[in-house]
């Protein structure tokens, strides 16, 4: 599910590393600017942009076991579609 939603998305790597996963867009045209930022105002905090690199998104999944962490970035990244 992840792979297809990355794959709408054209997210060109996914990598999570300590609770924290990073999300790297390959074409940034293809998203709506406001799906993005309501997505980081209902996030809480756990998304956020970087300013240095406008093609990154990180999500703070927290110390989660793996289903719930697929399930949760799924949830997450649904969002912008």
């Amino acid at each position: 599910e992840i792979r297809i939603i990355c794959k709408k998305l054209f997210v060109s790597s996914l990598q999570e590393k300590e609770g924290l996963a990073i999300v790297e867009f390959s074409r940034l045209s293809h998203l709506s600017v406001e799906k993005v930022l309501r997505l980081i105002r209902e996030s809480g905090g756990k998304v956020t942009l970087d300013a240095e690199k406008p093609n990154y998104l990180y999500i703070k999944s927290g110390k989660i076991d793996l289903k719930d962490k697929a399930e949760f970035l799924s949830e997450r990244l649904s969002m912008l579609l």
